[in-house]
């Protein structure tokens, strides 16, 4: 059995080549040990049957580590200590030993978008591959099998290859500076009141299950309420506290107004991200993978572009979390 892991700073996300999935709230940035017992849970799941274990992370960007270099080195320690066999994709898209990420600890970082860009890119030769997860969205252009994306984050910033806001855990006000309310405009406030989860439960693009986090409301004493606050009635009054408001005084209709121009932000967005690629490259499809679907599909309709869902090939649970399934089949064939 191969397996494939995607450490991220707040998902650790577990895959085998054969299509079993798992993804476990797991963040680093509140106690590195977390990854740990992830690890350790995994290995007594799948022990004896793993071969190899294929690895791609993001979870090195966490501000628990000083610096990138930190990070990586925490998260190839604590796999070394959970599996023996580990191979570690690097920026080249190439397999490593655990000893060449101790030479060049920076070329492992924020790898989990190439295992998926490269396993698309042997399938679809020119496309824009999008991945809309829970914090972030890759906008990677791949042409004639070549992905031409920087291999930065700082870099794909700048290019509009990342976008920082995803389906779950984006503060609604990074994203929205004013809201129309009624006809009537409104600024924000910059308090963490509200984030992309609740504007997704209201809007009903994801159930309380999905809510893969903690609310806003229980971050200061996580659990405590967890069932109830991810009820579409709390979503909506966290969204209402976003106008300094509350859910009697703007109304279920307010609330689902804040939600749908979060949704409009969110779509723009990536829409003229798209453009940008597409003018660019001069690519005229785009493949899209993670819990985000609906988001890219109408950014792709926006622009007449034609749009395939990696859902429809793979399935919806492999797509969300199509990194660590990526890495694991990128491993089977590279051994």
């Amino acid at each position: 059995m191969f397996v494939g892991i995607d450490v991220g700073g707040a998902n650790t996300k577990i895959a085998t080549s054969d299509g079993f999935v798992k993804l476990v709230y797991a963040p680093l940035w509140r106690d590195k040990a977390v990854l740990r017992d992830v690890l350790s849970e995994t290995k007594q799941e799948f022990r004896p049957k793993i071969e190899a274990v294929g690895v791609v992370m993001t979870g090195e960007l966490c501000d628990c580590f000083k610096a990138k270099r930190e990070g990586v080195l925490h998260i190839k320690e604590t796999l070394s200590a959970a599996f023996a066999d580990l191979k570690f994709l690097n920026t080249n898209c190439m397999f490593r030993e655990r000893s060449e990420v101790d030479k060049s600890p920076l070329s492992f970082a924020s790898t989990n978008w190439l295992a998926s860009a490269k396993l698309v890119s042997e399938q679809y030769r020119d496309v824009i591959f999008v991945d809309i997860g829970s914090t972030t969205t890759d906008v990677i252009p791949i042409v004639k099998g070549e992905i031409k994306a920087k291999r930065r984050d700082l870099e794909r910033l700048k290019s509009h290859e990342l976008i920082y806001s995803g389906i779950i855990r984006t503060n609604v006000a990074a994203l929205l500076k004013r809201v129309k309310i009624m006809g009537e405009e409104y600024r924000i406030s910059s308090e963490l009141f509200a984030i992309t989860a609740d504007v997704y439960l209201v809007l009903g693009y994801i159930t309380a299950e999905e809510y893969g986090c903690e609310t806003p409301d229980n971050y200061a004493f996580a659990a405590v309420r967890e069932e109830q606050e991810k009820s579409r009635l709390s979503a909506m009054r966290r969204l209402s506290r976003v106008v300094c408001s509350d859910l009697e005084e703007i109304g279920e209709d307010g609330a689902v107004a804040i939600a749908e121009q979060v949704k409009r932000v969110q779509v723009e967005e990536l829409a003229a991200s798209l453009s940008k690629q597409k003018d660019k490259y001069g690519l005229q499809k785009v493949v899209s993978a993670g819990i985000g679907d609906f988001i890219i599909k109408e950014a792709a309709e926006s622009l007449n572009i034609p749009f395939t869902s990696l859902s429809v090939r793979y399935g919806r649970k492999i797509a969300a979390t199509f990194p660590a399934f990526a890495v694991a089949k990128l491993l089977v064939r590279s051994i």
